[in-house]
């Protein structure tokens, strides 16, 4: 759907309304969501009420949308960052998910993966075995926005969501983690960032039975030697603040908070409580 663009002397808002997913996994969750993708305000005037009445004025008169409104705001993509997070935060919107940046610099040494763990591709073992396991890796996943669609649909249909993020060049760095048994423990999926030699760890996680004996650390170091092969030089992935477990295993894998300015707040509101009367 084309994006929906209002424009007044108040500034700019663009609005784009996508599919939620695939018709066939939707589950209990709206066929579209609505995103706020640019906003351009008078940051150095009174850039509440501007942005309020702006936001209103735009939804008022965009006709029938999803009801959730969603807004994400990175300190890379956005200027007045901080103003912008207080904007939505005073037009009542929940922080839904806040998520911090990490990064890995290839020093040139190579990664130790240790060898408590095989690991195959999702080519080797096929993509119904890897959606199984990405179903089971989201059973008491602390990310707020895993929890929200995982909680919403069928747990297959959810790990096979996230199969349909798959680029071909990526095969061979999505990789399944199993023991001597053939027995699955978790997995990593690594992904080409940005096509300019960055790369991205763009889901990891280890079955609940499996969990408490440190196979993320293996995981981690697979995920990172993989993109270090495939002759990635940097990698940027983000992690829900309050997985604080995910943080600590990161830093572990060299991959390091603070690098760059990359942090994702992650706001909804419903747009009926976003419509006032003028």
């Amino acid at each position: 759907m084309p994006e929906l663009r209002h424009e007044s002397e108040l500034g700019t808002a663009v609005f784009s309304v996508e599919p939620t997913c695939p018709p066939e996994f939707l589950g209990e969750l709206p066929p579209e969501e609505l995103y706020l993708v640019e906003l351009a305000l008078p940051w150095d005037g009174d850039w509440t009420a501007a942005g309020r009445r702006l936001i209103s004025e735009a939804l008022g008169g965009i006709g029938v949308v999803p009801d959730r409104l969603q807004v994400r705001t990175n300190p890379e993509a956005h200027d007045e960052h901080a103003k912008r997070v207080a904007l939505f935060d005073a037009l009542g919107m929940e922080l839904f998910q806040e998520k911090e940046g990490f990064t890995w610099t290839d020093s040139g040494e190579a990664i130790t993966v240790p060898d408590r763990l095989e690991f195959r591709t999702i080519a080797e073992v096929g993509r119904d075995r890897y959606r199984d396991v990405i179903a089971g890796v989201g059973e008491g996943t602390l990310d707020r926005n895993d929890f929200y669609y995982r909680s919403n649909m069928d747990p297959k249909d959810w790990g096979s969501v996230y199969t349909t993020f798959l680029e071909d060049g990526d095969a061979p760095m999505w990789l399944l983690g199993l023991l001597a048994n053939d027995e699955a423990v978790g997995f990593v999926a690594v992904s080409d960032f940005d096509g300019a030699g960055t790369a991205t760890i763009a889901f990891t996680g280890v079955l609940p039975e499996h969990r408490g004996n440190g196979y993320i650390d293996d995981l981690l170091a697979a995920g990172t030697a993989a993109a270090q092969r495939h002759d990635f030089g940097s990698m940027l992935s983000d992690v829900d603040t309050e997985n604080a477990p995910m943080m600590a295993a990161m830093e572990r894998a060299e991959h390091h908070a603070g690098v760059r300015p990359w942090h994702i707040w992650h706001h909804v509101g419903s747009v009926a409580h976003l419509v006032f009367p003028a």
